[in-house]
């Protein structure tokens, strides 16, 4: 049973450790989304342009008149030559731009939200670092 014990907390250490360095937090872009309308928005950034894991999730929803300074989760493609480790992902994503995805379900033509008919507005940005910059690092929706 000893043994046992040991294996599963070595096996713990062993997964904290690895899942420690290979993946990071970064905000250090100061990206801000901003909400400027009167609805719940959610969003999704993606560094890929397929954006094949994009999900409606309530860890990113943006209140109306509300902003969020989503973080960066990266591995080795936040590094690179820039300090930013955003640009340097920004920069090695396939079409070197971040896709910024804001969509919420419309339900002005059918009152009912039980009702399974809705309209889903999706607007999405394609932003490369030199148009963050401009914008200051600051995405508005509507943009």
């Amino acid at each position: 049973m000893n043994k046992v014990n040991h294996a599963l907390r070595l096996s713990c250490w062993i997964w904290l450790v690895l899942s420690a360095g290979c993946q990071s937090y970064d905000r250090s872009a100061n990206l801000w989304l901003v909400n400027r309308t009167n609805h719940l928005v959610y969003y999704w950034l993606s560094c890929d342009s397929a954006y094949p894991d994009m999900q409606m999730n309530h860890s990113y929803k943006l209140k109306a008149h509300e902003s969020v300074q989503p973080y960066l989760l990266y591995g080795p493609e936040g590094n690179g030559p820039n300090k930013n480790s955003w640009i340097n992902a920004i920069n090695r994503a396939d079409d070197s731009a971040l896709h910024i995805f804001f969509y919420y379900i419309d339900y002005k033509e059918h009152g009912d939200r039980r009702d399974s008919v809705f309209k889903m507005i999706i607007k999405r940005y394609d932003l490369r670092v030199d148009s963050l910059i401009r914008l200051g690092w600051k995405v508005e929706y509507p943009l």
